[in-house]
C-alpha cells in the first residue's frame, strides 16, 4: 500500500493527530496539578516540590536532541505512541502504589522525568511528523490547532479534573491520565503511513558517511552534526535560532519571578498568582485558534516580528504598571507567545528538508532549553540586585531590537522546500 499523501485541508491522519494531541494534553493537565499535591503531604514539601519540578524540567534540556535524532532514524508514529505507551504504563505504577501506600520522593522525581521525556520525545517527534499530513498553506493553523489543544488540556481542562480527582481518591488522577495515554496511543495506531516517514538506518548507507549538502538534499547521516550545519549554514534559521534563544532567556525571567511580582510589586495574595497565569494560557489558547486567520493577513516576518515586539510591550507594562493595567498585558503576554512559538515553527517545517526535521526540531528546543535555565538564574541575579519589576522592564527592552531584527532579517514568507509533500 503507497504512503498516504495530504489531499485536502484536513487529512485523516492530522486529525487523529489532533485527537491524540488533545486527549493526552487532558490527561498531563491532570498529573500536573495532582504531583505536586502528592508532594505537598510529605513533611519536606518545600524541597520536593522544587526537586520535582526540576527532574520534569531535565529532559528538556537533556533529551531534546536525541529525540531529534530519533524521529529522523526511526518511524514518527511509533515513537508518539511509545511515548504514550512508556507514560501509561509508569502513571499506571504510580496509580497502583498509590492506592495502597505513598510514593516515595525518589519515585516522584522520576515520575516527573518520565512524563517530561515522553513529552519531548512526543513533540519532538509530532512536529516533525505535521508537514506530511497537511498542505503548505495550512501549517500554521495546524500547528495553531495542536497548540490550542495542548494548552487548553493542560491549563484549563485537565488540572482542575486533577486537583478535584485527588480530593476525592488520591490516586484517581493518575488512573485517568494513564487512560489517556493509552487512548492517545490507540488514536495515533490509525495514523497513516507519510510520504516523508524515516526509513530504518542501513549500515552500508552512503549517506551516513557523506556530509550534508548545503540544500539538505542528501549527506544526511544519522547523527546530530549534519543537522547542525545545515541549521548554521542556513541564514534564516541561524537568525531564528539566536533570536529565540533571547525571547527565551528573557521570557524565562520575567516568569521565574511571576509570582514575586504578583505579591511583592502589586502586592496581591498568592492567590492571584494563579490569576495571572491563567490570564496568560488564556491568550495562549486563543493566539492557537487564531494562528492560521492571523497567518493568512500577514507574512511570516511581520507576525513574527510584530508578537515580539507586543511581547515586549506586555513585559514593559507587567515591570512598570499595577495590577490593573497588567490585566491586558499579561492576555498579551500568552498571545504574543504562542503565535511567535507557532509561526517559528512553521518557518522551520518549510525550511528544513524531511530528513533533517527532527534533528534540527531538537537543537531548537535544547538551545531554548538553555536559554530558559540561563534566563532565569540572571534574572534572580538581577532582581536580587534591584527589583522584580526591573527585571520584567529590562526582558521588554532587551526584547524590542529583536523584533526590529527579525523584521529585516527574516524572508516575507518561507517556503516549504521541495523534498517535502504538501
Amino acid at each position: 500500500m503507497p504512503p498516504t499523501q495530504p489531499t485536502r485541508r484536513w487529512t485523516p491522519g492530522y486529525r487523529r493527530l489532533w485527537s491524540a494531541t488533545a486527549t493526552s494534553a487532558v490527561g498531563t493537565g491532570m498529573t500536573t496539578a495532582a504531583i505536586p499535591l502528592v508532594a505537598a503531604l510529605r513533611p519536606d514539601s518545600e524541597f520536593l516540590l522544587g526537586a520535582v519540578a526540576a527532574a520534569g524540567l531535565l529532559p528538556g534540556l537533556l533529551l531534546s536532541i536525541p529525540a531529534g535524532v530519533a524521529a529522523d532514524r526511526w518511524d514518527r508514529r511509533r515513537i508518539m505512541i511509545w511515548a504514550d505507551l512508556v507514560r501509561a504504563v509508569a502513571i499506571a505504577a504510580a496509580a497502583l502504589v498509590l492506592a495502597t501506600s505513598t510514593l516515595p520522593a525518589v519515585a516522584l522525581a522520576a515520575l516527573a522525568f518520565v512524563v517530561g521525556a515522553g513529552e519531548t520525545l512526543f513533540i519532538t517527534a509530532s512536529q516533525s511528523t505535521l508537514p506530511s499530513l497537511v498542505a503548505d498553506d495550512a501549517l500554521d493553523e495546524a500547528n495553531g490547532h495542536l497548540q490550542a489543544a495542548t494548552d487548553g488540556g493542560r491549563e484549563f481542562v485537565g488540572p482542575p479534573i486533577g486537583s478535584w480527582l485527588f480530593h476525592l481518591v488520591k490516586w484517581a488522577p493518575f488512573a485517568g491520565d494513564a487512560v489517556t495515554y493509552a487512548a492517545s496511543a490507540a488514536i495515533l495506531a490509525g495514523v497513516p503511513p507519510t510520504a516523508d516517514a524515516p526509513a530504518s538506518p542501513s549500515p552500508a548507507s552512503p549517506s551516513r558517511a557523506s556530509p550534508a549538502a548545503p540544500d539538505g538534499s542528501a549527506g544526511h547521516g544519522d547523527g546530530i552534526g549534519p543537522a547542525w550545519r545545515f541549521l548554521r549554514g542556513h541564514r534564516t534559521l541561524a537568525v531564528l535560532a539566536g533570536a529565540l534563544v533571547v525571547l527565551s532567556m528573557s521570557g524565562a525571567a520575567v516568569l521565574a519571578l511571576l509570582v514575586l511580582v504578583v505579591t511583592e510589586r502589586w502586592g496581591l495574595d498568592d492567590a492571584w498568582f494563579g490569576v495571572a497565569l491563567t490570564l496568560v494560557a488564556c491568550g495562549a489558547t486563543l493566539a492557537g485558534m487564531l494562528a492560521g486567520a492571523v497567518r493568512r493577513l500577514l507574512s511570516a516576518r511581520a507576525t513574527m516580528s510584530l508578537a515580539v515586539a507586543v511581547n515586549a510591550v506586555s513585559y514593559l507594562v507587567i515591570g512598570a504598571a499595577g495590577a490593573l493595567a497588567a490585566i491586558p498585558a499579561l492576555v498579551a503576554w500568552g498571545i504574543a507567545v504562542t503565535l511567535g512559538n507557532i509561526t517559528s515553527v512553521g518557518i522551520r517545517q518549510r525550511a528544513v528538508p524531511p530528513a533533517l526535521l527532527g534533528r534540527v526540531m531538537g537543537l531548537f528546543r535544547a538551545a531554548l532549553g538553555a536559554g530558559g535555565v540561563v534566563g532565569a538564574t540572571l534574572g534572580g541575579v538581577l532582581a536580587g540586585a534591584t527589583t522584580v519589576g526591573t527585571v520584567a522592564v529590562v526582558a521588554g527592552a532587551v526584547q524590542l531590537p529583536v523584533a526590529v531584527v527579525l523584521l529585516v532579517a527574516l524572508p516575507h514568507e518561507p517556503r516549504r522546500r521541495s523534498t517535502a509533500r504538501g
